[in-house]
């Protein structure tokens, strides 16, 4: 299984810097309202004990502890939580005291519950043992990781886009917006080859992939370059070209900052080249890398005889050497008293912190959030059912120049071709009932191409013809009808081998011949054959024109040329 992330990730606190020094006291008011089968239950604030949140561009996770008391106060969450319905939420969290005018958006996440627990606390010592209080725990997640990451669809689309194959997955209550020039692009195919996760037959369908179509998504759109943006005002996503439009905010004084740290990633220091290993175009192509060290070296072969397919890979190739420059991390004293989440201003008023810093007159663009909230007092009954209570809070965010765009993406699991596929030729020559083979130059690539209906799916694709294992003296393109096993990229088909015989192309097993048959039907044919009459080889060429004949046998002790015409 390969694997990659995107120019950097964010899924819990930042390594480099020492979490403990970064906690805080703040009173905060947490909203929650669980929503199960369209029956809202709301959670008072002070009731939840534990909030731990990885805020980042392409969505977030979360997870949330709280008690709900089951005295002479019934639980009416259990009987809902209790089974495999969805669940799902929506957070909100607000400082309490000092706000200024006017008051800051509360900050708000509205996802989906994946894993969940309770634990119940049974009272020994009350008369009957009664459940007190029940303790939930809930992990939940942006709607486009929850059901992306199950949904492993095997789907092909011809003449069409990317645009049309990612909105064709969009289910509620995700909500994307595409604005994406690589997307558009009109391509001959394109298959989604994410449904083949059983490896117990691997022969028949192709390679076992593990890649959900969530995989698929973050992979095109870190090898096209581009951004994919979780709009935590609108609850909603963007596939877009560049980096949305940076919100405005005022700059953090000194005293809300506990740590600023610059950190710089690895760079790649090697020099990256695309070796085109045909006999025809072949080529050795350096990629731009102002940072490699000469002699050290990341070869990639390729075997396109199609120019622009090599410069598609070429493309991908050079996407992936972009230096981003550094990050900066830093770790709050307080909760941001402004609306504040990813891209959104971050900045340090130089007036009051100083001009000697790195971070002095520049503007960053937030990236990501990490945000731990832990109750001071985590007994049931501290501050059961207010609105707000004290918290131990750990709040940091990362960013970067805004003068240096950084794609921020998940790690990903890189979908596995090819899949096998059958599909049977089609020929627009002749007659539907003979065996012609149709095989046109592509104006565009310069090469011949068959037409293959994919019964599976009921759509016809182009496959290029190609001579496969025959010698170069041969010349026999796959005719009308022809059943093939088909091995599927992502942009392309090539035939893998022929699944049948054409008809009357056996011979009997008591002859042990061998046979080869040329034309249109069996009217209009030239047959060539070699076969064994009592144990005697015999070969034999018969040419039939409906009812004119001809044959030339060879045989023990005889040659026979014969023509005739029946009536």
């Amino acid at each position: 299984m390969n694997n990659r992330s995107g120019e950097y990730t964010h899924t819990g606190p930042f390594s480099q810097l020492d979490a403990q020094t970064g906690h805080c006291q703040e009173s905060l008011a947490l909203t929650l309202v669980l929503s199960i089968n369209g029956q809202d239950t709301t959670i008072p604030g002070a009731n939840i004990k534990v909030c731990e949140l990885a805020i980042l561009r392409y969505g977030f996770t979360g997870v949330l502890e709280f008690y709900v008391p089951n005295d002479q106060r019934e639980d009416t969450l259990i009987d809902t939580f209790a089974t495999e319905d969805l669940i799902s939420l929506a957070l909100g969290i607000n400082a309490v005291h000092n706000l200024p005018e006017p008051l800051p958006k509360a900050f708000t996440v509205k996802g989906l519950v994946t894993q969940k627990s309770v634990t119940e606390s049974a009272y020994r010592q009350v008369n009957g043992a009664p459940v007190l209080y029940r303790y939930y725990r809930i992990h939940f997640a942006d709607p486009a990781q929850v059901l992306w990451q199950q949904h492993y669809p095997s789907e092909l689309y011809v003449d069409d886009c990317m645009t049309t194959v990612i909105n064709a997955q969009v289910v509620s209550p995700i909500t994307l917006t595409i604005d994406f020039s690589p997307a558009d692009t009109i391509v001959p195919l394109i298959c989604l080859a994410l449904g083949n996760t059983d490896n117990s037959h691997p022969g028949e369908t192709g390679v076992t992939n593990k890649a959900s179509f969530y995989d698929f998504l973050m992979g095109y759109i870190h090898d096209n370059n581009g951004f994919f943006i979780y709009d935590y005002e609108e609850q909603t996503y963007q596939i877009c070209l560049e980096e949305p439009q940076l919100q405005n905010t005022t700059a953090f004084l000194p005293h809300e900052i506990n740590t600023i740290q610059h950190t710089w990633p690895a760079s790649k220091r090697s020099v990256t080249s695309l070796l085109n290993a045909t006999a025809d175009n072949s080529k050795n192509t350096p990629l731009t890398n102002e940072q490699a060290v000469a002699g050290i070296k990341h070869d990639t072969m390729l075997r396109q005889s199609i120019e622009d397919r090599f410069n598609q890979r070429k493309d991908m190739q050079s996407n992936r050497l972009t230096v981003h420059g550094k990050q900066i991390q830093v770790v709050f004293n307080q909760w941001p008293l402004q609306t504040f989440w990813p891209e959104c201003e971050l900045s340090v008023d130089p007036s009051v912190d100083g001009q000697h810093f790195l971070h002095a007159n520049q503007i960053y663009r937030c990236a990501s959030l990490y945000i731990n909230v832990k109750a001071l007092d985590n007994r049931p009954e501290k501050d059961l059912d207010l609105t707000y209570t004290q918290y131990q809070l750990l709040y940091q965010a990362q960013g970067h120049p805004t003068d240096k765009p950084q794609s921020v993406l998940p790690k990903y699991t890189l979908p596995q071709y090819p899949l096998y596929v059958e599909g049977l030729i089609v020929s627009d020559q002749g007659q539907d009932n003979e065996k012609t083979f149709d095989v046109p130059k592509n104006d565009d690539t310069g090469q011949f191409e068959y037409k293959v209906n994919i019964p599976l799916w009921d759509l016809t694709i182009k496959v290029m013809l190609e001579p496969d294992y025959l010698n170069s003296h041969f010349y026999f393109p796959f005719h009308r009808d022809t059943k093939l096993l088909l091995a599927f990229d992502l942009y392309r088909a090539h035939v893998v081998k022929v699944l049948n015989w054409g008809e009357g192309v056996q011979l009997p097993m008591a002859t042990q011949g061998n046979h080869i048959l040329f034309g249109k039907t069996s009217e209009d044919q030239t047959s060539v054959s070699h076969f064994y009459d009592d144990g005697k080889p015999v070969l034999a060429i018969k040419r039939n024109k409906e009812n004119d004949t001809e044959l030339v046998r060879l045989e023990e002790g005889s040659i026979i040329l014969q023509t005739s015409e029946d009536d």
